[in-house]
């Protein structure tokens, strides 16, 4: 019995070594990780300085990866024998969490303001481009890329027109980015299936369809059907989730305890697949003029998205005057988005504005400057992209909006795009 007890103990002893050793490769991992971004990002930021200072530039921060590496392996270094407590203190100075703040923290401190602002916006290829139908990432691309490194990319029918060429299109733009891009449309199943569409694929079922079953697994499937063809396409954001009580088709229904359990469903299947799920519209999608209490069923569906885990919550363009008191749109109200969605509902995601275009009594610099100060940060589609662009900047370079505003959006920004690389590391992939 002695000797089984010593087996196991010696057993147990080996696993909490072996325990510790994968915490130092996360570890070093992690550092590696974060201090290779830093090295690239200094590379883009200082090109044009000359050969000899890029040079140096480049050494020193290998140098200080290098020291950092041998830092980490010292530190994460176990006693022969390693006791619970300094497992359990290993797995802390580890966790996912203090992984993903290395990596968002590094990637923002490298970046230089123009690339910070930039990266608030989501634009079309059009937009991006100029072109007037983006079938194809090339110099074109490449060129606007370069010069306004945009946090996303929303694509719609017309730039599809047969897989392999979509496929293309997607990766190669992904990978002429200087940051991660969120590569977005807007896919929800029936006439909202709008790639799926365009390449003649079998249509999913439309959310109305889905609640008529009554079955929330039916919900929860199809997402996961919507999010295998549209990351295998490169998609890793769905823009299209309609969390709204109406009897549209694009939605879940009137049932507010019905749309709750689907649109949580949605977001879990589509999430678990590598697709981030973006709710619309907030608050609502017309002015019905009620107060937070009386809209306590109007905002149960987005609620149950956002502990569903939902990375992103699109605020509409119509006023929302029983919780502003006054005509102001709810993308542009810190009411709505600071009060509403971030404190009272703790959605601690990214909010991103519905399309600025729609407000035609702002121009595209006052908007986007009124949104971000308001809580937004994301730019979702403004009308003139280079106005809208200039006026953040401005904003930021004169003092109306702080550069921490801005780094506050971008942390948030970051860890959705960087959360499936922490994932990877920490599961030793």
């Amino acid at each position: 019995m002695e000797e089984r007890e010593n087996m196991s103990n010696g057993h147990s002893d080996r696993e909490d070594r072996r325990e510790i050793r994968r915490k130092r490769r996360v570890r070093s991992q992690i550092i590696a990780y974060s201090m290779a971004g830093a090295v690239a990002l200094t590379a883009i930021g200082i090109v044009g300085y000359g050969a000899g200072k890029v040079g140096k530039v480049i050494q020193a921060k290998t140098a200080a990866y290098e020291a950092s590496l041998e830092k980490a392996r010292v530190e994460a270094e176990p006693a022969a024998v390693a006791s619970p407590e300094q497992i359990v203190t290993e797995a802390e100075v580890s966790s996912t969490e203090d992984m993903l703040d290395s990596i968002v923290n590094t990637c923002i401190s490298e970046m230089p303001l123009e690339d910070k602002v930039a990266g608030l916006f989501m634009v079309t290829p059009e937009q991006l481009t100029g072109s007037d139908a983006v079938i194809k990432a090339g110099v074109a691309t490449q060129d606007a890329l370069s010069s306004r490194a945009v946090g996303g990319v929303f694509y719609t029918s017309k730039n599809a027109k047969d897989s392999g060429q979509l496929t293309d299109m997607l990766t190669t733009t992904a990978s002429m980015s200087k940051y991660p891009l969120f590569i977005a449309a807007s896919e929800t199943g029936g006439e909202g299936s709008h790639i799926a569409s365009a390449l003649s694929m079998e249509i999913p079922a439309s959310p109305s369809e889905i609640a008529a079953t009554g079955d929330s697994k039916v919900a929860f499937d199809t997402a996961t059907n919507l999010a295998k063809y549209m990351i295998g396409f490169g998609f890793n954001l769905d823009m299209g989730i309609s969390a709204n009580l109406s009897e549209n088709s694009n939605s879940f229904g009137t049932d507010s305890k019905v749309v709750s359990e689907m649109v949580s469903q949605t977001v879990s299947g589509l999430q678990s697949y590598g697709v981030s799920a973006c709710l619309e519209f907030f608050p609502q999608t017309t002015d019905s003029g009620q107060d937070e209490e009386a809209m306590s069923e109007a905002l149960a569906p987005f609620k149950a998205g956002i502990d569903a885990g939902a990375n992103m919550v699109m605020v509409c363009t119509a006023p929302s005057s029983g919780l502003t008191g006054d005509n102001t749109p709810s993308c542009l109200s810190s009411r709505v988005m600071s009060d509403v969605l971030r404190s009272n509902l703790q959605f601690d995601g990214v909010i991103i504005t519905d399309t600025l275009s729609d407000l035609t009594d702002y121009s595209s610099a006052d908007a986007a400057v009124q949104a971000i100060q308001a809580g937004a940060d994301m730019i979702n589609q403004p009308a003139d992209f280079e106005e809208a662009y200039n006026g953040v900047l401005s904003a930021v370079q004169n003092g109306t909006i702080s550069e921490d505003r801005i780094d506050e959006s971008l942390r948030r920004i970051f860890r959705v795009k960087y959360s499936d690389k922490v994932k990877e590391i920490s599961e030793g992939k």
